[in-house]
């Protein structure tokens, strides 16, 4: 019997979410094994700055391998690359985990690095593509509870995927790139659970589907420069910075500074032992998996603003209530600033822990998704390397100081999310296009800050819009 539907969906979701685990390995292992005696040892009693090499070389590989994807991923389609990043990310787990050397294990963080950016690059646009618009927000969310588990398994999870992607369905909207209509049919059909070719979501989706090719070619964008113009009909350099920035938000809202120094971190700047240091490190993770379960009940209530506006928030008070606490010192401001660091996870976990991935595949346009989420995920990655790389330095130098730089720039990020990122849940991929047509970039106040209805009527008028400009055009030089 033939996967279809919900079951199809729910596969479809396992995936994708085994990549976002992949990742989540990387974290807990360096947050669990950077004050292991026989790692420091191995490492030779690496200094806070090898420490943050020894991190951050990972993501600076990812930086590259999301860069590397905007050159084959449109030849080879979705699939395709994942394996291929995936093999990269087994190449490096085993490097990793022969290493006798501090050179050997950095190989082998760079050879994973480069397997995971080109897999994160793509996942999400793969997701995107593919799964129906109404269900896209509660399986794009769902996927990320994946995201937290130990490290011992990483080559387990690596060959499921490798085993998982080539029974999954290749992306609808890149076989319509691909003159392969029939082919993508049949995957648009499956995903909705149907055997009508003549289904009206079914039909409303191909319709759809058609006119944002259509759009996207009368304005001529579909080459990788084309990312880099703002036409008032595409905008897609707006699209792209909207997405670029979006990751920078991710990065310096302290994430990774946390994830892969937590352990270090309850020891030097709380001041906890160092066998209670790496057990409430083993419970924040556990707390991490529970609060990834929060955007998918969230997040198609409230919409993604929403959930990014509160997640900035609650993090800048937790950076801030850690920095008083810290510099206080005492032991009752050591409980609660532990309680901070718990409650971090939870409001990242709401606003920046899927949001950022989902809505940046979501906002770029179809021609050049994959090759523009290449980019704005290579923003991911670098700015990952540099948290990753000052955080031992930062924070031994800094002390209670070094939180406040966090809590500045998540603070800061909220008035740059409410003036300037649109809405796009409850909308479908080629609705979306709808929100860049010929709009200003402050979308405070305006319909495109509310959650979509699933309305086709923005983008027929797009489409129209241009049919009455070309059938003006062609009257004007028949007189001429």
């Amino acid at each position: 019997m033939a996967i279809e539907g919900q079951q199809l969906c729910i596969l479809m979701t396992m995936t994708c979410g085994l990549s976002y685990l992949l990742y989540g390995y990387d974290q807990g292992f360096m947050s669990g094994v950077l004050l292991v005696d026989d790692y420091l040892s191995v490492m030779n009693g690496p200094s806070s700055f090898m420490q943050g090499l020894l991190s951050s070389l990972y993501t600076l590989g990812c930086f590259f391998g999301s860069i590397f994807s905007m050159f084959f991923s449109e030849r080879l389609g979705r699939k395709n690359p994942i394996l291929i990043g995936t093999v990269f990310i087994l190449i490096g787990a085993t490097i990793q985990t022969a290493s006798y050397s501090r050179a050997q294990f950095l190989v082998g963080r760079i050879v994973a690095g480069l397997g995971t950016g080109l897999n994160t690059s793509l996942i999400p646009v793969w997701q995107a593509e593919t799964l129906p618009a109404r269900k896209r927000e509660k399986f794009g969310a769902l996927q990320y509870i994946l995201w937290r588990f130990a490290v011992a398994a990483q080559c387990v999870f690596g060959i499921l995927l490798m085993f998982m992607v080539p029974w999954m369905p290749e992306s609808p909207r890149w076989l319509f790139m691909q003159n392969r209509a029939d082919e993508a049919l049949v995957i648009i059909m499956k995903m909705h659970g149907t055997s009508d070719a003549n289904d009206e979501e079914v039909q409303t989706e191909l319709k759809m589907i058609n006119q944002a090719i259509e759009l996207e070619e009368r304005n001529g964008a579909s080459k990788w420069v084309d990312l880099f113009k703002n036409k008032k009909e595409t905008q897609n350099l707006r699209r792209v910075m909207l997405g670029w920035w979006l990751m920078f938000m991710v990065m310096w809202s302290g994430v990774c500074s946390i994830g892969y120094y937590i352990s270090y971190l309850f020891e030097t700047s709380v001041g906890l032992s160092h066998n209670l240091s790496l057990l409430l490190s083993g419970f924040n993770g556990l707390w991490y998996l529970v609060s990834a379960i929060i955007p998918f009940f969230v997040m198609n209530r409230i919409g993604k603003r929403w959930c990014l506006l509160i997640g900035a928030f609650g993090m800048g008070c937790c950076f801030l209530t850690m920095s008083l606490t810290i510099r206080s010192g005492t032991y009752g401001a050591s409980i609660v600033c532990v309680i901070a660091f718990f409650l971090y996870y939870t409001f990242f976990a709401l606003g920046f822990l899927a949001v950022p991935w989902l809505y940046n595949a979501e906002i770029l346009p179809l021609h050049l998704r994959s090759r523009g989420n290449a980019i704005t995920t290579s923003s991911n990655w670098i700015w990952n390397f540099a948290t990753v790389m000052i955080t031992p330095s930062l924070m031994s130098k800094q002390g209670w100081k070094g939180y406040l730089v966090f809590t500045v720039f998540n603070f800061s990020f909220i008035p740059f999310i409410y003036f300037f990122y649109p809405e796009t849940t409850g909308r479908r991929l080629e609705e979306i296009d709808a929100i860049f047509y010929k709009t200003s970039a402050i979308v405070a106040g305006t319909e495109w800050a509310d959650k979509g209805k699933f309305e086709t009527t923005h983008l027929d008028q797009m489409v129209d819009g241009l049919e009455s400009s070309k059938a003006t055009m062609y009257h004007v030089e028949g007189l001429d």
